[in-house]
């Protein structure tokens, strides 16, 4: 729908080049094209969370604790895939694409905040994550969760930041 809205508006360029043409028509085809496709056909901005990804809002809060640290924006995906082998629940592979597509998309100094539920060591648990694009080839994480998935992120980033000498 996009490339049809597209080619109508080149072709509307291309009479108005010509003044003797009538290049009206074309171009609000292609503006409506353009517009139709805008409202049905696009990708979302944001992925939506799945309905189970939600925090059960009716529950008391949990005492969460930090873990964080900084990657190199390539070192971003892998890291976050290797949580996923323990991590389960909301944290899926379209999650981790999500996570690694925001973040390079940040501008510098920005910030953002994304919550899941998780599921760890047969418990579902909050997974709050804040992002701060420190410069354009840096990501500082932020993992809010509670202490026995806390402390699971730490040993993973040690682990990590290890085998890849860093």
């Amino acid at each position: 729908m996009r490339l049809i809205g597209l080619l109508f508006l080149a072709f509307a360029a291309m009479l108005a080049l010509d003044h003797s043409a009538n290049w009206l028509m074309p171009a609000a085809l292609g503006m409506a094209f353009l517009t139709l496709w805008y409202f049905t056909g696009r990708e979302p901005d944001e992925v939506p969370p799945d309905r189970s990804d939600y925090l059960h809002r009716d529950q008391p809060p949990l005492d969460l604790h930090e873990s964080s640290t900084s990657f190199d924006l390539a070192d971003l995906a892998p890291f976050l895939e290797r949580l996923s082998a323990h991590i389960k629940g909301g944290y899926t592979e379209r999650v981790i694409a999500h996570i690694a597509e925001v973040s390079a998309g940040m501008k510098h100094e920005a910030e953002r905040s994304l919550e899941y539920e998780v599921e760890f060591q047969g418990q579902r648990l909050p997974f709050h994550i804040g992002l701060f694009k420190d410069d354009a080839e840096e990501i500082t994480i932020y993992f809010h969760t509670p202490q026995p998935l806390a402390d699971f992120i730490d040993r993973e980033m040690d682990s990590f930041f290890a085998e890849s000498g860093i």
